[in-house]
């Protein structure tokens, strides 16, 4: 069965996106964050020569791929 993994941003309400990657076989979202981490710290925060990417993006860049309309069905829980 594929894993889909979730990636929750804002840490807010008015901000609660969400998502989705299926990773590839080896990749550790834990071992991501911490790289992307030190990147952040040390390339893009004091040089400013890459362009901004969030984990997602980072993920994708790395071979995680957006799962397809078979493997994911979000709903929306709305008034």
């Amino acid at each position: 069965m594929t894993k889909i993994t979730a990636i929750h941003g804002g840490g807010d309400w008015n901000d609660a996106s969400a998502e989705y990657l299926i990773l590839p076989p080896g990749m550790d979202i834990e071992k991501e964050k911490a790289a992307r981490r030190v990147w952040y710290n040390t390339l893009y925060i004091t040089k400013r020569d890459k362009n901004f990417v969030t984990l997602y993006e980072w993920c994708l860049q790395r071979g995680a791929r957006v799962p397809n309309d078979d493997e994911l069905e979000v709903y929306e829980d709305m008034f």
